[in-house]
C-alpha cells in the first residue's frame, strides 16, 4: 500500500522555533485535511508536541546521520523546512543534501553564512542539474531557500521590490540601502548555539577573516561592485559605525545586516544585476530606541511576570509578550542619478522567533501550494526573491487576514522630487 505524500515536513519541530512554526502551521487554515508531519531525533518529544496540536500531525523520528533514513524521509514530501540549528553541527549538509538530491524543495532559518557558502558549492549545481531531468518527468526541480525567516526575507524581498520599482535604464547604475528601523524582540538558546558554532569555525579554520569580509561569501568566484578594497560584509565603508542621516537622523551598524546583505547580493548574482547594482545596510537609531523602549516599559518583562531570559538554555527564548507584542520594520531605497524608489516591509512579533516562524511556514506553504513557476530562478540554491519572488510577497501580504506583514512601496520619482513612506 503506498503512503500518501506529505505537504511538508518540519524537521527540528521540538526545538524552540521548530514549536512555533509547528502550531502555526497547525492552525492553518490551508493545511486543513491535508497530510503533514514533524520531525526530529527524539520520539517522545514528537509524539508529546503531535499529541497537542489539533490536526495531530504524523511524526518522523530520524537522526540525520542516517542518510538512509533522511532519503527516505524528504522522498516522502516536496517540501521540507528545517529549523534544527546550529545547521553547521547538526549535519545539516545531510537533509539540503538528500532534498537536492532528490528534487525535494528546502529552506531553513541558517544564519551561518560559512555553513550557507558550503551549501552553495555543494548543491548548487547538482539542484540545477535535476531540473532538466524533472522537466522530463514534468516535474520541477529542487528549490533550496536560504534566508528563509527574518534574517533575510524582508531585506531580500524590498530589495526585490524597489528595483523592480525603479523603471531604471539598462546601463544605470542602481545602489540600494536597507535601514531597519524596528526590531524589537531578543534571543534565543538556539542564538547562543549558534555563535559558539560560529567561535568553533573560527578556531578551526573553517571561518576566517577573508571569508569574514567578502560580501559575495554566498557567490563564489563573482566580483561585484561591493568587492572593491576595502571591503564588508554589510556594504557599508569599512571605518562605519554611525553617522548622521537626514531620513532617520543618525544611522548605525546593525547585526544582521552581514547575513542580510550577503543573500541580496546573491539574488543580485542569480539575476546577473551584480554588476550594476551594490546592496548596503544598517540600523537607525530609531531602532535601538523603540527597542530599548519596549524592554524598559515593560520592566524586561518583570512587570508581566515573564521576564526576558538573558541567558537562555536551548530550548528557551523570548517570552509570550514578547513573541506578542515585538515587530520589525525595514525600509529600503533604491537609487541611480535621477531617481528613487523606496519600499517599506514591516512585521509583527518578535523578528527572530514570532515573525519568522510564520514567515519560515508560509514560505514552505508556498513552495508546496502555490505557483511560483515564474520565479527567476527554477532550481538550485536560491533566495527568497529569486526562488519565489512575487509568489511569496502575494502569501505574505495575505497571512493572518493581511494583518501579520505589510508592504509598502512608493513608486519611483526624480531626485528632486522628495516623496516619503507615510
Amino acid at each position: 500500500m503506498l503512503t500518501e505524500p506529505l505537504v511538508l515536513i518540519v524537521y527540528g519541530a521540538t526545538g524552540f522555533t521548530g514549536k512555533l512554526v509547528a502550531t502555526y502551521l497547525d492552525a492553518h487554515p490551508e493545511l486543513r485535511g491535508k497530510p503533514w508531519a514533524i520531525a526530529g531525533r527524539t520520539q517522545s518529544k514528537l509524539a508529546d508536541l503531535s499529541a497537542k496540536l489539533g490536526n495531530r500531525p504524523e511524526t518522523l523520528c530520524v537522526d540525520l546521520k542516517d542518510t538512509i533514513a533522511v532519503t527516505a524521509m524528504v522522498l516522502r514530501t516536496t517540501v521540507v523546512i528545517n529549523c534544527a540549528g546550529p545547521f553547521s553541527i547538526n549535519n545539516g549538509a545531510n537533509l539540503l543534501g538528500a532534498c537536492a538530491l532528490e528534487g525535494t524543495h528546502y529552506s531553513d532559518l541558517a544564519g551561518e553564512g560559512f555553513w550557507q557558502a558550503e551549501m552553495v558549492e555543494a548543491f548548487h549545481d547538482i539542484a540545477q542539474e535535476f531540473e532538466a531531468f524533472h522537466d522530463i518527468a514534468q516535474e520541477s526541480g529542487a528549490k533550496v531557500i536560504l534566508g528563509g525567516g527574518v534574517d533575510s526575507i524582508p531585506s531580500d524581498l524590498a530589495a526585490f521590490i524597489a528595483a523592480g520599482s525603479l523603471h531604471r535604464e539598462p546601463n544605470d547604475k542602481v545602489q540600494i540601502r536597507g535601514v531597519y528601523t524596528r526590531y524589537t524582540g531578543s534571543f534565543s538558546g538556539g542564538t547562543i548555539n549558534s555563535g559558539k558554532a560560529r567561535g568553533r569555525a573560527k578556531k578551526s579554520g573553517r571561518l576566517t577573516d577573508v571569508m569574514e569580509a567578502d560580501p559575495y561569501l554566498l557567490s563564489p568566484k563573482k566580483i561585484g561592485i561591493e568587492s572593491e578594497d576595502p571591503a564588508t560584509a554589510d556594504g557599508m565603508a569599512k571605518e562605519f559605525r554611525w553617522a548622521f542621516d537626514s531620513s532617520h537622523v543618525a544611522i548605525t551598524k546593525f547585526f544582521m545586516a552581514p547575513i542580510n546583505a550577503r543573500i541580496v547580493r546573491r539574488s543580485l548574482v542569480l539575476r546577473d544585476e551584480y554588476q550594476k547594482i551594490s546592496y548596503s545596510e544598517c540600523a537607525s537609531i530609531g531602532m535601538w530606541i523603540r527597542l530599548a523602549g519596549m524592554w524598559l516599559s515593560r520592566g524586561l518583562g518583570y512587570f508581566l511576570g515573564e521576564p526576558i531570559k538573558i541567558k537562555p538554555t536551548s530550548g528557551e527564548g523570548p517570552p509570550p509578550w514578547l513573541l506578542r507584542d515585538g515587530g520589525f520594520e525595514i525600509e529600503v531605497s533604491a537609487s541611480t542619478k535621477t531617481k528613487v524608489a523606496r519600499t517599506r516591509i514591516s512585521g509583527k512579533g518578535d523578528p527572530g522567533y514570532g515573525a519568522t516562524s510564520k514567515m519560515l511556514a508560509e514560505l514552505g506553504l508556498c513552495l508546496a501550494l502555490d505557483d511560483h513557476s515564474k520565479s527567476s530562478n527554477r532550481a538550485g540554491v536560491l533566495t527568497p526573491s529569486t526562488g519565489l519572488g512575487n509568489a511569496l510577497i502575494l502569501r505574505l501580504s495575505q497571512a493572518r487576514g493581511g494583518k501579520f506583514m505589510q508592504f509598502d512601496t512608493v513608486p519611483y520619482y526624480t531626485r528632486n522630487v522628495k516623496k516619503n513612506l507615510s
